[in-house]
């Protein structure tokens, strides 16, 4: 009977291979749960773009033997359109794999993050086999996978990266870890019990299990190639072909599980396959230092809300992993992905969406509102006045990254409502233009892809929307929205603050002066604008108008009064200041009116400036044929002004450029400047050699900060030019560069 279940399932494999041209949405006769994999795509979350260039993963093989019957489908969800997913099983004796492209690898040597959504079916007691996210350099590349039993098939309890306990004549640990995917180590989600054991439990590939039995469902990682993951144990009972233990020994396997995740209820049918879209993130530390051969991964299980993708706490497990088993080369990289696989008796509807692959980019993105009419950016809370023209604009940021592109970037944008939106474009780093139709909306959301590829070429891109703010007759709250998007290697999400619209402004107030302004310690600045009062304001009112300022927080006693013509001037000095960035806020009251606020940034940080000559000289002298030292001659005076205040620091230093003569001949002096010191001599030669180091005083600020380098020198400090015993008499120059650092050692 065992002899012919095995012969039907071969069958089965055939009928599903001639069925394999049907689309995945439409669920052909051969998906072992129609129902369960339509709702799966109806549910599906948002993951990366897949199917196009530059995508970093594939299911795609160049072998012709390779059993994976893996593929990219579409998502059905209304909530994340288009969404890319991997199909890997869907019927019974099922193998899938799908695989990071060559330039896409996981670097070991760096810290690494990656997430994916993982969906396992709703088969429960019934489900089989499980998925394997793995990393491997098997010399096979995209076509690596365990040996095929003698069906032709990949054993299903092996998730398509462990061993194949396939032959129970098998004795060796050593040649059945061959039988395993090379130099790989992996995170099993194993969806069914392989626990047979004892007699008749050889050849039938079904024992993985046998020491976690209790654990139907679970979640663990080990090496697949290694000898010591797996335990050897003797068949004691009869076989249907007349062998016995007395006269042909029989083997199994079980498999060690490292880092085991479970939900501690025994027996539990439903840990994974329980028809909710599952998360897991992966986060690599490599070795401490170049000779230590063990990095850490952790994978925390559980860790988001499948329904509204809010973060949880989940289950997590951190294992210690021996980077030479998956890299015996040391390149630094290996194969990244997930693998599947199904049995005679038990399958499953299995997917993937992958959210982030190891981190592959440096990409950042910001979203941003700033007030056109008010020159200011407007942040969460803050108020802009009906008709005020608006810009709305989401920024991408391309930083750095093995990966060469961030590309496929497509947008499923939620725009703010209460704005009259009048233009819209995508404009790049490169200068290039891309128009946006606002026809192309549905409500207030709108799709855009960018069509450039960002890169380190092509750094940014910003998606930009302008308009004005409604013209409503009632003070009104917007609300903040939350878009999503999607590319190559990660999808994210871009928020907007929210604002308020106010109907109209009786007093308004403008600043005309520059809005972010830098000022040296000692000096002062003058914040100028204009206070407007509206006719039918002006018709009844007849109070002073006053523009008060707010220092960094702190209200200011005095405020500042009006000019008829509605103009006004704060002047600062910048002892109200503190070292670093100012927030002056001015704004305009008259009685009970008051007016909007606006915000200047000074940044105080002062300045350090070198005032050195162009040109300089040294004495002339005969020379003897002996050592000589040549005093300075005219022009000298180096100074150093620091208005960045008392305690601050400063460092100079000089470097010389060899000294010629001035002929045809070019020939080099035998000598180099020195600087003398009471300590002693240094010698000025082609590095950069500190010669003072300071902190300005308070004195030197009543000086206007000015600290006079050359003061100091007399006839025994200072600048020199040393010549040896066999220069040539002639007319030399040479090229002193001064180095004025604000950070000394």
């Amino acid at each position: 009977m065992k002899v012919l279940k095995k012969w039907i399932c071969a069958g089965a494999i055939l009928m599903a291979v001639g069925t394999g041209g049907m689309t995945a949405q439409a669920a052909d006769m051969g998906t072992i749960n129609p129902a369960d994999y339509k709702k799966a795509l109806e549910t599906a979350p948002l993951g990366i773009v897949m199917n196009q260039d530059d995508s970093v993963v594939t299911t795609e093989k160049t072998n012709n033997d390779n059993k994976s019957r893996a593929e990219v489908v579409n998502g059905n969800n209304p909530d994340t359109p288009e969404a890319q997913v991997v199909s890997m099983t869907r019927r019974l004796s099922e193998y899938a794999s799908v695989w990071s492209k060559r330039g896409s690898e996981f670097n070991l040597n760096e810290p690494q993050t990656a997430s994916m959504w993982l969906y396992f079916g709703n088969q429960r007691g019934k489900s089989g086999e499980g998925m394997a996210f793995s990393l491997h350099n098997d010399s096979r590349g995209i076509n690596a996978m365990p040996e095929l039993d003698e069906y032709g098939s990949v054993p299903g309890e092996g998730l398509g990266i462990w061993a194949s306990d396939v032959d129970r004549y098998q004795s060796k640990l050593t040649e059945l870890a061959k039988t395993a995917m090379q130099n790989a180590w992996a995170v099993e989600f194993d969806t069914h019990a392989n626990v047979e054991k004892g007699k008749y439990a050889a050849q039938k590939v079904n024992s993985f299990d046998v020491l976690v039995s209790k654990h139907i469902e679970h979640i663990a990682s080990n090496y697949a190639a290694k000898p010591e993951t797996y335990e050897r144990y003797k068949d004691s009972g009869w076989f249907g072909s007349g062998h016995t233990p007395a006269n042909n020994m029989n083997y199994y396997y079980g498999m060690l599980h490292q880092g085991l995740i479970d939900d501690g209820i025994r027996g539990q049918t439903k840990f994974l396959s329980n028809g909710e879209w599952r998360h897991v993130t992966f986060k690599w530390q490599p070795a401490n230092h170049e000779n230590d051969s063990y990095g850490q991964m952790t994978y925390i299980f559980d860790d988001k809300d499948p329904k509204t993708g809010e973060k949880l706490t989940g289950q997590q497990q951190t294992v210690d992993v021996n980077v030479n088993l998956i890299d015996p080369d040391r390149t630094g990289k290996a194969r990244w992905g997930f693998t599947g696989t199904t049995s005679s008796g038990q399958a499953s509807n299995q997917f993937v969406v992958f959210e982030k692959t190891p981190d592959l980019i440096d990409g950042k993105t910001t979203t941003t509102l700033k007030n056109l009419t008010r020159k200011k950016e407007v942040k969460a809370g803050d108020e802009v006045f009906a008709n005020d023209k608006l810009e709305l604009s989401y920024q991408f940021n391309y930083q750095d990254g093995q990966q060469a592109n961030w590309a496929n970037i497509q947008s499923y944008l939620k725009l703010l409502t209460d704005i009259d939106y009048d233009k819209a474009e995508v404009t790049y780093g490169n200068g290039q233009v891309q128009n946006i139709s606002l026809d192309d909306r549905q409500g207030q959301s709108i799709n855009v892809f960018l069509a450039e590829k960002l890169n380190k070429d092509v750094a940014t891109a910003s998606i930009r929307f302008t308009g004005r703010a409604a013209a409503v007759k009632d003070r009104r709250e917007v609300a903040s929205t939350t878009s999503k998007y999607t590319s190559n290697v990660m999808i994210g999400e871009l928020t907007t603050p929210d604002f308020v619209i106010n109907p109209s402004q009786e007093l308004t107030l403008t600043v005309t002066s520059d809005q972010h302004l830098s000022l040296p310690v000692n000096e002062s600045t003058t914040i100028t604008g204009q206070v407007y009062l509206d006719n039918a304001a002006s018709l009844a009112h007849d109070e002073p108008l006053w523009v008060h300022v707010t220092i960094n927080g702190k209200v200011q006693k005095e405020p500042v009064k009006v000019a008829e013509d509605g103009t006004f001037k704060v002047t600062l000095q910048a002892n109200q200041l503190q070292k670093g960035n100012n927030v002056i806020e001015v704004v305009a009251t008259s009685g009970e009116l008051r007016s909007n606020a606006e915000e200047v940034t000074i940044s105080c940080s002062g300045c350090l400036e070198l005032t050195a000559p162009s040109d300089v000289s040294f004495e002339s002298k005969q020379l003897t044929g002996q050592r000589q030292e040549l005093k300075r001659g005219d022009g000298w005076e180096l100074s150093v002004q620091d208005t960045r205040g008392a305690g601050s620091k400063w460092r100079l230093s000089v470097k010389a450029a060899t000294f010629t003569f001035i002929n045809e001949a070019g020939d080099h002096l035998l000598g180099k400047p020195v600087y003398a010191t009471r300590e002693g001599k240094l010698p000025i030669e082609k590095k950069m050699t500190p010669i003072v180091t300071h902190e300005t005083t308070k004195k030197q600020e009543k000086n206007h900060n000015v600290y006079g380098v050359t003061d100091d020198w007399d006839h025994q400090t200072g600048m020199f030019l040393s010549i040896d015993s066999g220069a040539t008499a002639g007319n030399y120059q040479g090229e002193l560069t001064w180095s004025l650092d604000d950070a000394p050692s």
